[in-house]
């Protein structure tokens, strides 16, 4: 069975489980990732193309035609480390005084909270112009996935886009968007429906309001309630995952800045929108060891405590019809 960050935060390691609550707190889309535990620091999964060879309908009396099969395409995956020191000074380590709160605890929670952020962003964003670190969800679809999973919201098929904002003036907006939605479930569940099937749509606060407005005024809201009593709306049974912001705690991983045919994520008026399906034969983290805090210690300097956090992980895709990529929807 994966892992997830609930596990983590269960660990009868109190520091292990206390960095994990802090990530599980702060980023819904790490809470509902499965996590592997593969034990090494790459992988290698295949990803099925297409076989050319279609069946023949055949004579009575004669035999039928055969088929070789293709063989998939093999992909390897890397894992990268992640992590942070915490470094707090001897005197407020070793400081009796009544506090508010803990400065090791603190500050350990700041570096949990943004390595969360990190990982996050770095499962939309990551690119291969930074060896460091895993291939995001945009550079896999744009790159190695069918141009059936990238899709456009402009209703007539090109790139003008589908304004969703509170000042659109087009009276179809609704309609053409809950269109959009079912042709994301087309492309990757192959039906009007995701509920049960591990699928999320991941995108941003901005687009979630908009969502649960129009939703809201056809009579059409549904959500769902998480263990942490956070409501998510849904449609078909998918709920919608606001990836939150970077470290920063200004800058949206997914921003409302994209171009309207989705090559660049600044310069323009949209938004992405991604629908993901989770699990080991689709998409999926996995990690090379379990994540460790190492317990604070006296560093040689002698006047500073410091604790390590330390995560070998990586992103998986396996199945080329696991997310579908939406461009130019018009949400400000």
């Amino acid at each position: 069975m994966p892992l997830t960050i609930a596990d983590y935060a269960a660990s009868p390691k109190m520091l292990v489980a206390g960095v994990a609550k802090t990530m599980l707190e702060d980023s819904p889309f790490l809470d509902r990732l499965p996590i592997e535990d593969v034990g090494t620091l790459s992988i290698k999964v295949l990803r099925q193309t297409p076989n050319p060879n279609i069946p023949a309908w055949r004579r009575m009396g004669q035999a039928h035609g055969s088929i070789a099969s293709v063989k998939p395409d093999e992909v390897e995956e890397q894992a990268y480390s992640i992590g942070n020191e915490i470094t707090v000074d001897k005197a407020l380590y070793r400081d009796k005084s009544v506090r508010l709160y803990d400065p090791m605890t603190e500050y350990t929670q700041q570096v949990a909270r943004n390595i969360a952020r990190t990982i996050t962003n770095t499962a939309i964003n990551g690119t291969p112009a930074n060896p460091d670190a895993p291939v995001g969800l945009r550079w896999r679809v744009m790159n190695d996935l069918p141009a059936t999973q990238n899709i456009t919201a402009d209703p007539a098929g090109g790139v003008a886009g589908l304004d969703i904002s509170p000042d659109t003036t087009n009276p179809d907006a609704a309609q053409q968007y809950f269109a959009h939605l079912d042709a994301m479930l087309l492309a990757v569940s192959g039906s009007l429906s995701g509920a049960g099937k591990n699928m999320f749509f991941l995108t941003n606060d901005t687009l979630i309001a908009r969502h649960t407005h129009l939703c809201r005024k056809s009579g059409m809201l549904k959500t769902t309630t998480d263990s942490l009593n956070r409501v998510f709306p849904e449609w078909a049974g998918v709920p919608f995952i606001d990836m939150g912001r970077m470290p920063d705690d200004v800058t949206r991983v997914i921003g409302n800045t994209e171009t309207l045919n989705g090559t660049a994520t600044t310069g323009g008026s949209a938004t992405g929108l991604y629908l993901v399906k989770f699990g080991k034969e689709y998409f999926t983290g996995w990690q090379e060891y379990s994540m460790e805090i190492s317990e604070p210690e006296l560093d040689a300097d002698k006047v500073t405590y410091r604790s390590v956090i330390d995560w070998v992980m990586g992103f998986a895709l396996t199945h080329p019809r696991s997310v579908a990529r939406s461009f130019g929807l018009i949400v400000v």
